[in-house]
């Protein structure tokens, strides 16, 4: 009964599973020292399946994560895992040198190493609250 529900909405485009559920990466982004850097978590996504741009204002990660097929015909007690297109632009606030980025994939998760330009390195910034 479940996958019937979930097939009808999502043929709909109204959120449902498999097709028409958008998802979008977990992320962390942090700063060190010299870099930012982030790492998405990109289960069941083929590396090639993935796109990543680079402004000096804005990284963003696009990509695929591919539906399995082969478990249409069985019994399926359970779906929860998101598939389809997915696209996610994180603000870069600090000032960077995006042309010496570096990106890696292992194990399912993206990392972006992005260098900090001169300026913007050991600079910290005191808030008045209002």
């Amino acid at each position: 009964m479940n996958r019937v529900f979930d097939e009808t909405f999502a043929r709909r485009g109204m959120g449902g599973f498999p097709f028409g559920r958008a998802w979008q990466p977990s992320v962390d982004m942090f700063e060190t020292e010299n870099e930012v850097v982030v790492r998405a978590d990109l289960p069941g996504v083929d590396q090639k399946d993935v796109e990543v741009t680079l402004t000096d204002s804005a990284l963003t990660i696009k990509g695929e994560s591919k539906y399995e097929k082969e478990i249409e015909d069985k019994n399926v007690y359970r779906r929860e895992r998101s598939y389809g297109t997915f696209a996610r632009t994180l603000p870069i606030t600090t000032k960077v040198k995006p042309g010496e980025a570096r990106a890696s994939f292992k194990n399912g998760v993206l990392e972006v190493v992005i260098p900090k330009a001169e300026e913007a390195k050991g600079k910290v910034y005191r808030l008045d609250i209002h």
